[in-house]
C-alpha cells in the first residue's frame, strides 16, 4: 500500500517580518535561481517546488524554507487534479553554515544572518561587553517604570493635555504678529517641501500633496467608512439638509422662532415640550447648516460604527437636550434671561464629547488654512495631524473662553453654553455606559496588531506584546488579543507561548463560530508547529475544510486525528472513516483501504464498520 504524499508549493507569500527583496535574495542563494525564476515565485502563481514527497520528507524541505522568509506549504497530492509543472530542484540535499547566536536559524553561509539580520562578530561583541558588565544601559527607576506600566492611559491623557498647554502658549506668543506670521509661512512651508524632497528623493508635488488639501474638512485617519456605513448619521445629515431646504426657507420665520426654538418666543404646552427636538434641526443659514453637518460626518461617522445605530440616535439626541438644559440653566442663573437656540451642534458637541471617551487615541486631521484671507478664492489648508483628545479639548476649551466673555458682557451669536453642555452631556454618556473599555481594548489590540503585521523586523514587538498582556489582563478570553499574541510570539520562531496560545484562540472562535478565521489561524499554527489542536475543534475545522471544497486542508485535520493517540474513540471513530473517503476521493484507494481497515479493526461494533464489511462483500471496497 502507498502512502499519501505531498507537494511543497509557493504562492509569492512571505512570513511575518520578512520582505520581497530579502526573500529573493535569500531564495536565489540557496537555488540558485535565475531572475526569470525568481519572477515567476513572485507572480501570484502557486508553483510547486518539490512534489511527491513523503510528509517526513517534506517538512524537512519547509523548514530549510521557512529560513529564507518564504511562506511555503504542505499540500496533500491529489491525483485527480493537474498541478503546476515542477520547477528545477531546488534545495540541497544537506545545508551547512554557521548557527546564528540570535535567532538560531542554520546554514548562514555569511557572517551575517539572513533571518534577523544580525552582524555575527558585532552581536558576539555586544553580549561580551553585556556579560562583563560593560554598556549595560543604566535600568530605569523602578518606581516610575511601574506607575507608567500600570497608568498608561493616564500617561496618554497627560500628554494630549500638555499640547494643548503648547498650542495655547504658542497661539499667544504669535498672536501679536500673527499677521507677518501669515505673510512668511507659505514661503516658509514651501521650503520645508523642497527640503524633505531633496532628502527623501522625491518630486515636490509628491511631498506637498501629502501635506495639503483642498477640501476643509476634518477627518479621522485610518477609518475605512465603506466598510460599515453609518446609516443614522447620513439619515440625520439629509434630513437636516431637508428641512433647511424645503421647508425653512419656505415657512414664515415668525413662527419658526415662536414655536421651534429652544425656548419658543410663545411658549405653550405644545411647543414647548416639542422645541426640546426640533431645535436640533432648524440652522439660520446655510453656512451654519453646512458647518454643522461637516462636523457630524467628521465624528458621527466614527462613533456611530462603534456603538451601534441605537444607541448612537438615543445619544445625539440626549446630547442635544443636555445642550437645551445646560444652556438655559446659565443664562438663567448668570444673566437671569431665557435663552434661544437653534441649530445641531449642541448634538454633535455631545458625540464629540463620546468620542473623546470612546476613540480618544485616535488621530484627526484639521484643514488650517495657508493662504489667509486668500482662502476664500483658494481654498488650501494645510493638514495638520493631532490626537483627536487635543483637538477636541482645544474646541472645548474655545467654548469655554467664549462662554465667559458672554457672561461678562461680551456679544456672540455663537452659543457656547449649548456646545459645552452637549459635550458634558456626551462625556457623561460615554462614562456611564463604559465606553473607555471598549477604547482601551481598540487601542491596545491596534498597537498589537501593529507590532504583528510590522513590515521590518522587530518594530515594536515589546510595546505590542504589553499592550495585548493588557488586554488579556482585563479579559483573558479577549480571542482577538489571544490570536494577535500568538502571532507575535510566533513571528520569527516557534515559541512554547505560541503553541499555547494558538489553540486557546482557535478554540474560542469555534466556540463563536468563527470558523474562517478559526480555519485561517489553524493554517498559520500548523505552518508553524506542524500539530494539531484539541480534538473536537480539529473535527470542527475538517468539516469545514471538507464543505469549502479545501481537501488538502480538511486530509491534514483528520491525518492528525488518526495519528493521534490521545484522540477520543468516537471522533477517532468517524475521523478513520472519513479520512478514508477523503483519501479515496482524491485518487489512493489502497490508502484508503487501510483507513477503512482500521475502522473495521477498531470498531468493529461502529455502523461504518457494518457498511464497510457489505461494500466489501460485494467487492465494492
Amino acid at each position: 500500500m502507498s502512502d499519501p504524499l505531498y507537494n511543497i508549493t509557493f504562492q509569492g507569500k512571505l512570513l511575518y517580518g520578512y520582505e520581497q527583496d530579502e526573500v529573493r535574495n535569500n531564495l536565489a542563494k540557496l537555488t540558485k535561481f535565475d531572475e526569470q525564476m525568481l519572477n515567476r515565485l513572485f507572480s501570484g502563481e502557486k508553483v510547486v517546488l518539490k512534489k511527491e514527497l513523503d510528509l517526513a520528507t517534506a517538512e524537512r524541505y519547509k523548514e530549510v524554507l521557512d529560513k529564507t522568509g518564504a511562506r511555503c506549504e504542505v499540500v496533500l497530492l491529489c491525483k485527480k487534479n493537474n498541478t503546476p509543472d515542477e520547477t528545477e530542484k531546488l534545495l540541497p540535499e544537506e545545508t551547512h553554515g554557521t548557527t546564528c547566536p540570535k535567532c538560531g536559524a542554520t546554514g548562514q553561509a555569511e557572517e551575517s544572518c539572513a533571518r534577523c539580520g544580525i552582524l555575527f562578530s558585532k552581536y558576539r561583541q555586544r553580549q561580551e561587553q553585556i556579560a562583563s558588565g560593560q554598556g549595560r544601559p543604566a535600568p530605569a527607576s523602578h518606581n516610575e517604570a511601574s506607575y507608567f506600566d500600570e497608568h498608561q492611559e493616564q500617561l496618554f491623557i497627560l500628554k494630549a493635555f500638555a499640547v494643548i498647554v503648547g498650542i495655547i502658549c504658542l497661539q499667544s506668543f504669535l498672536s501679536s504678529f500673527i499677521g507677518l506670521f501669515m505673510l512668511f509661512f507659505p514661503v516658509i512651508f514651501l521650503f520645508y517641501v523642497k527640503m524633505q524632497a531633496t532628502v527623501e528623493d522625491r518630486s515636490a508635488t509628491e511631498v506637498l500633496a501629502e501635506h495639503i488639501t483642498f477640501m476643509p474638512v476634518m477627518y479621522t485617519t485610518g477609518e475605512k467608512r465603506k466598510e460599515d456605513v453609518a446609516v443614522v448619521t447620513y439619515s440625520l445629515i439629509l434630513v437636516n439638509i431637508l428641512i433647511f431646504y424645503l421647508y425653512e426657507i419656505n415657512t414664515d420665520p415668525e413662527f419658526l422662532v415662536n414655536n421651534l426654538l429652544f425656548l419658543p418666543l410663545k411658549p405653550n404646552a405644545w411647543n414647548t415640550p416639542f422645541s426640546i427636538f426640533s431645535y436640533m434641526f432648524l440652522h439660520a443659514s446655510g453656512a451654519h447648516l453646512w458647518g454643522n453637518m461637516l462636523f457630524l460626518w467628521a465624528v458621527g461617522t466614527v462613533v456611530e460604527k462603534r456603538i451601534g445605530w441605537k444607541r448612537y440616535l438615543a445619544f445625539y439626541l440626549l446630547s442635544g437636550m443636555s445642550a437645551a438644559f445646560v444652556s438655559l440653566f446659565i443664562h438663567l442663573v448668570f444673566l437671569n434671561t431665557p435663552v434661544h437656540v437653534l441649530g445641531a451642534s449642541g448634538a454633535i458637541a455631545g458625540i464629540m464629547g463620546i468620542y473623546a471617551v470612546r476613540c480618544y487615541f485616535k488621530s484627526m486631521v484639521f484643514p488650517l488654512p495657508i493662504l489667509g484671507i486668500f482662502s476664500l478664492i483658494l481654498p488650501v489648508s494645510l493638514k495638520v495631524r493631532l490626537n483627536a483628545l487635543v483637538i477636541i479639548g482645544l474646541f472645548f476649551l474655545a467654548d469655554l473662553s467664549g462662554g465667559i466673555g458672554q457672561l461678562t458682557g461680551k456679544a456672540s451669536m455663537i452659543g457656547h453654553w449649548t456646545h459645552i453642555g452637549g459635550m458634558l452631556g456626551g462625556i457623561g454618556l460615554a462614562t456611564f455606559f463604559k465606553l473607555s473599555r471598549d477604547a482601551f481594548k481598540e487601542r491596545h489590540l491596534e498597537i498589537g496588531s501593529t507590532s504583528v503585521h510590522g513590515q521590518k523586523l522587530g518594530i515594536n514587538t515589546e510595546a505590542g506584546e504589553d499592550s495585548l498582556r493588557l488586554v488579556l489582563k482585563d479579559n483573558p478570553q479577549d480571542v482577538e488579543a489571544l490570536l494577535l499574541l500568538a502571532q507575535l510570539k510566533s513571528k520569527y520562531s516557534a515559541t512554547d507561548e505560541g503553541a499555547e496560545l494558538y489553540p486557546k484562540a482557535i478554540s474560542l472562535l469555534i466556540k463563536d463560530n468563527r470558523l474562517p478565521e478559526a480555519a485561517t489561524a489553524f493554517l498559520d499554527f500548523y505552518r508553524i508547529y506542524l500539530k494539531g489542536v484539541a480534538a473536537k475543534d480539529l473535527y470542527r475545522l475538517a468539516g469545514y475544510f471538507n464543505q469549502h471544497n479545501e481537501l488538502e486542508h480538511a486530509g491534514t485535520c483528520l491525518e492528525l486525528l488518526c495519528k493521534d493517540s490521545t484522540t477520543p474513540h468516537p471522533i477517532l471513530e468517524k475521523s478513520l472513516y472519513q479520512y478514508g473517503r477523503l483519501l479515496d476521493i482524491m485518487g489512493f484507494p489502497e490508502a484508503a483501504a487501510e483507513y477503512f481497515q482500521k475502522v473495521m479493526d477498531q470498531f468493529p461494533e461502529s455502523p461504518f464498520s457494518e457498511k464497510l464489511q457489505y461494500l466489501k462483500q460485494n467487492n465494492s471496497l
